[in-house]
């Protein structure tokens, strides 16, 4: 009897208690809804659908790219709180909606711990841009006809990041400027262009082919380093201009609740992913540094990134809107 009552218990256990296994190999069941919180056809964009056409290939169901920008990514982050945990439906986020909770009242969330990580997908390298309607075509030039008209000037946002990187560089140079909010930075590009706005900060490959066309000017990358996409163009630091840093990564999460396995699996595909030669190619080319990681490293960049914008909006008293 003592041999056999083991033997049945773990039977019994196996035959009632579902295994992870089993469980993961569910996943995915149905095409996988990936939400982009930023309009088709700006770097966010292009990343998000470079990595949902590999994913496809390990999870064996299409990636379906849903754009919902507005409200510094609240609009998206809403559509994902509200859909359910199984993994089928997942976001790209962006680093500054870290700080959703602290400028903006309508926040769906508190903090975004809230969500499920996945993995960080990498950072993108930030530049200023400034129309080519204005004269200066250096960072020192620019920061000297800004300093000698006070609020004469518009900068335009698209994300909460440009936001950042703005006011950050506006303290820092002591000059003045008006904001215009857009809903992505490739909503803004045209205005930029035409001289409607005068200034941006954001991502370097959103207005480096316009660069290249003459109908933009890339004044200074952000970081330490020149980027290898405009060798040309000086940090700021070189520029003779007061560094400025921003958090800028890239990352996928699932709902709140969503089962760790799961997550654990996309943490795996995207690091498969990202190993992928001519995917890398095609996301370097869009000023990304990529760096995949595990759930519990993102989790870590969020609570990191949740004091940098905590200091950001109570040092530059930031109101919330």
């Amino acid at each position: 009897m003592n041999r056999v009552f083991p033997w049945l218990a773990a039977a019994v256990f196996h035959a009632l208690a579902p295994s992870a296994a089993l469980a993961q190999a569910a996943y995915p069941s149905k095409p996988v809804r990936l939400i982009v919180p930023t309009p088709a056809g700006g770097p966010s964009d292009a990343a998000a659908r470079l990595i949902g056409q590999e994913l496809a290939k390990s999870l064996g169901q299409p990636v379906v790219i849903d754009n919902k920008p507005g409200a510094g990514g609240a609009l998206a982050a809403r559509e994902l709180m509200s859909a359910p945990a199984d993994g089928h439906t997942l976001m790209w986020t962006l680093s500054s909606m870290s700080g959703l909770p602290l400028l903006q009242k309508a926040s769906p969330y508190q903090s975004l711990a809230e969500l499920t990580p996945v993995s960080l997908i990498g950072h993108f390298t930030y530049a200023l841009f400034a129309s080519p309607e204005l004269p200066p075509r250096t960072a020192a030039e620019f920061v000297d006809h800004t300093r000698a008209r006070p609020d004469a000037l518009s900068y335009a946002t698209g994300s909460l990041a440009d936001y950042m990187a703005t006011a950050k560089f506006l303290q820092a140079t002591g000059t003045r400027a008006v904001r215009v909010p857009y809903r992505g930075g490739a909503l803004l590009m045209p205005d930029l262009t035409a001289g409607r706005v005068h200034f941006n900060f954001g991502p370097l490959s959103s207005g480096l082919p316009l660069a290249k066309e003459g109908k933009l000017r890339v004044l200074a990358v952000l970081g330490a380093q020149r980027s290898p996409l405009a060798p040309d163009v000086p940090t700021l630091a070189e520029a003779g201009v007061a560094t400025v840093s921003v958090p800028s990564w890239q990352a996928l999460f699932g709902p709140p609740g969503m089962a760790s396995a799961i997550a654990e699996r996309l943490s795996r595909d995207v690091t498969a992913a990202l190993a992928s030669p001519d995917l890398r190619k095609q996301l370097e080319r869009l000023a990304l540094q990529l760096e995949g990681s595990t759930p519990a490293a993102l989790a870590a960049a969020v609570v990191r990134d949740a004091q940098v914008w905590r200091s950001f909006v109570q040092e530059y008293d930031i109101p919330q809107e």
